[in-house]
């Protein structure tokens, strides 16, 4: 029963994966095909719709917010970055290939710490090892994405000869490449600062495995397999789409897995240290009788670390649910 209960998460977010990877293929064919990118995520959302709005009346009727002015606002700011997303992350794979898609998708992690910094909403500490995991990790992850983009290098698997194709291609697919690389950075961008103003609203209603599994088993989990869709996108890719992986753009991803890696680090890191300081004051609460207005002013400063770290908790909830997203 207990190997059951961890495999099933794990068996979650592998689907999870290779369903986004596949929509990216899909998107991608039936764009090369003359689909309008525009035309797709109306018909890809109109699905979406029809799916998940039965399920939400359902299953969340009671979480629903009284639809005040502030609430419609935060709804329609969201909607429009949400679809400004999505036209920006179209049009990149199509300019490009869902390899690079998946790839740019871990920059997310790394501009939301920039853009948490800028917004006072985290504290860099110079002498904390976790503020330097972060920002390393950032670093590496830009340095990456510049390596992915710009750099091919000698090719290392390709179904298709190159042999065929003309030097003149060659440079346009590269000029292609670019600019999908500069509209997925666009893209990645903006679904950071889809996390912040959807923490400031708290009206994250998603449902799906990756939520399921993220209720299960936790944010980390559930972010340490979003690299896994490099992984299945070059294979497919290379397999039956007749892509050449070139050393560079695969050290780009590298570079970039590494530094996801190291801001996931630090920010599990920190968040463990907030619970455990939770926890250890609200033991010494139990135990140390104090006077009763030394009680109050204790209890109302635990209430607010906890306050604080719920609220962290929930950010990087829906951070790591944000990154599900093109």
């Amino acid at each position: 029963m207990a190997s059951k209960v961890v495999a099933l998460p794990i068996v979650g977010m592998v689907l999870s994966e290779c369903a986004q990877v596949g929509l990216m293929i899909v998107s991608k064919a039936a764009m090369s095909d003359g689909m309008s990118s525009l035309l797709f995520i109306f018909y890809s959302n109109a699905l979406a719709s029809l799916l998940l709005l039965p399920i939400s009346f359902i299953f969340h009727r009671t979480q629903r917010p009284a639809l005040t002015f502030s609430v419609l606002c935060g709804f329609f700011l969201l909607g429009l970055l949400g679809c400004l997303i999505q036209v920006f992350g179209y049009a990149g794979i199509y300019y490009s290939s869902p390899t690079l898609a998946t790839a740019m998708l871990n920059l997310v992690p790394a501009f939301t710490f920039i853009l948490a910094v800028t917004l006072r909403m985290e504290i860099l500490d110079w002498g904390s090892s976790t503020s330097l995991a972060k920002t390393v990790g950032t670093i590496a992850s830009l340095v990456g994405a510049f390596v992915v983009t710009f750099y091919d290098g000698p090719s290392l698997l390709s179904t298709s000869s190159l042999s065929n194709v003309s030097y003149k291609k060659l440079l346009f697919q590269q000029s292609n490449w670019v600019i999908g690389g500069f509209l997925l950075l666009v893209d990645a961008v903006m679904t950071s600062v889809w996390v912040i103003i959807q923490g400031v609203f708290g009206s994250a209603f998603q449902v799906g495995v990756s939520t399921w599994c993220l209720y299960r088993t936790g944010p980390v989990f559930v972010s340490m397999f979003k690299p896994l869709g490099i992984v299945i996108s070059v294979a497919v890719g290379v397999i039956f789409s007749g892509e050449t992986l070139f050393l560079g753009r695969l050290l780009g991803a590298i570079i970039i897995i590494v530094g996801f890696y190291s801001v996931l680090w630090g920010k599990a890191t920190e968040a463990k240290i907030d619970k455990d300081l939770v926890s250890s004051l609200e033991s010494s609460t139990d135990q140390e009788p104090l006077l009763q207005n030394s009680n109050e002013e204790h209890n109302s400063f635990v209430q607010k670390i906890s306050k604080g770290s719920s609220l962290q908790c929930k950010f990087a909830a829906l951070f790591f649910l944000s990154v599900m997203s093109v």
